[in-house]
């Protein structure tokens, strides 16, 4: 999946689309080994992500415990999929999860966020932002960034 969909990443000079989206994939699912669903409570009936977005509530009203959910490889919530008709063709459906993949990452990290490095990938990625100042990084996405670039480097 991430040859045939990488190519597709609107990935910043020097990085390859391909490759990191297996070095993600390598970070979130154990390249694959545990593609979830991975129930996330944050974004279930009183989380804090349910708490302040109506959709996630609109969510998890319509489809349950599933839209509090990660799914595939790259472990990317159910409410940042536009194009999956349920939580559960997530499930069984690759294709669909790589597709939803790229689109977001291009428009998320790339468009929104700006990310122009591994790191700020990673930071992205995993906290939702790229982090201003080095001091500022949660110690847990500073080892995400870490893993992210060691697993990019080997493949």
């Amino acid at each position: 999946m991430c040859q045939k969909y990488g190519g597709q990443l609107r990935v910043p000079d020097g990085i390859d689309g391909p490759k990191l989206m297996l070095a993600i994939s390598g970070n979130e699912s154990s390249f694959g080994a545990n593609c979830g669903p991975r129930h996330e409570p944050g974004y279930d009936t009183g989380g804090s992500t349910w708490e302040r977005s109506d959709l996630q509530k609109q969510l998890v009203l319509k489809y349950g415990s599933d839209a509090a959910c990660s799914y595939g490889p790259w472990q990317m919530m159910y409410i940042n999929f536009s194009g999956a008709d349920t939580p559960t063709q997530l499930k069984t459906d690759l294709d669909a999860c790589a597709v939803e993949f790229v689109r977001f990452f291009n428009s998320f990290v790339i468009r929104i966020r700006k990310a122009e490095t591994l790191r700020d990938i990673g930071m992205t990625w995993n906290g939702g932002h790229i982090f201003p100042s080095t001091e500022d990084v949660p110690e847990g996405i500073i080892r995400y960034c870490e893993k992210l670039e060691s697993n990019y480097k080997a493949n």
